[in-house]
């Protein structure tokens, strides 16, 4: 049976928030708090590569990766500053400096990574791209694509204006079968603005027929192993998601729905 997206409420907290697996083997995700006058964040990246996207940084991000400490701009809103990132490859020693909120994203590296070195993602090296009509327009931000250095990730970040669609028409990538489809785990982690907001994210699978409707609000987090999963925005409400994939490959192929594909020509 086809494993439906599950829905995750992360701590407020500081410190770093592990989400839970819920079906993912390819692609993990932590919340990193680190308050203002707070010792930083130390972790171990391992057999994984990470990548660490600055979500908030009033006073910029000081990121080190192994020997290298990457200071990065302010950012004081995901939806209206471009991001910053820093990739990390396999056996590199993380620390995030405060104040800070960042994702951390890892997955089991290949051997290829090994030749990597850490590098930052700066705002100026993200392009953004209008994608979608009517209802369904929305912004993307590509930070990490199959162009840059790393084995498994792939990551970005979509704006949705209120009431807007997204993810549609509903897609899917949980088959490897390229060039048609490539199998790929994603996780969504969620920002609303203003932030008493909410979102609707759907995922769904046609065989056999299931479907799942979930409450988004700020903060919270999706994890996609398989299935359609088209997101909307609340009325009134702006809509962010930060996406992450890995999986077999570095090919961005999803599947559109054929019953629903004919929205995005007409």
């Amino acid at each position: 049976m086809t494993e439906l997206a599950t829905h995750h409420t992360l701590p407020a907290g500081p410190g770093l928030h592990e989400l839970p697996a819920a079906g993912l083997h390819h692609v993990r995700l932590a919340l990193a708090r680190v308050a203002a006058g707070a010792g930083p964040i130390t972790l171990q990246t391992h057999a994984d590569e990470a990548l660490v996207i600055v979500l908030d940084a009033p006073q910029g991000a000081l990121i080190g990766a192994g020997d290298e400490l990457f200071e990065l701009p302010v950012r004081t809103s995901v939806f209206s500053d471009e991001p910053s990132a820093v990739y990390a490859p396999p056996d590199t020693r993380l620390q995030l400096h405060g104040p800070l909120l960042a994702a951390v994203f890892r997955s089991p590296a290949t051997p290829e990574a090994a030749a990597f070195a850490a590098y930052a993602i700066r705002p100026e090296e993200v392009e953004t791209v209008r994608r979608g009509s009517g209802n369904f327009t929305r912004r993307v931000r590509d930070i990490l694509p199959a162009s840059r250095p790393a084995t498994r990730l792939l990551a970005g970040e979509t704006i949705n204006p209120p009431g807007n669609w997204s993810s549609s028409p509903p897609h899917k990538h949980d088959r490897h079968a390229p060039p048609e489809e490539v199998a790929l785990e994603e996780i969504y982690l969620f920002r609303v603005q203003p932030e008493q907001g909410f979102g609707m994210q759907l995922s769904y699978s046609n065989d056999p027929p299931a479907d799942r409707a979930i409450v988004v609000r700020d903060l919270d987090a999706v994890t996609i192993p398989a299935g359609y999963h088209p997101v909307v925005a609340g009325p009134g409400y702006g809509l962010y998601y930060l996406w992450c994939l890995a999986g077999q490959g570095r090919e961005l192929q999803w599947y559109p729905d054929p019953a629903h594909a004919w929205v995005e020509t007409s």
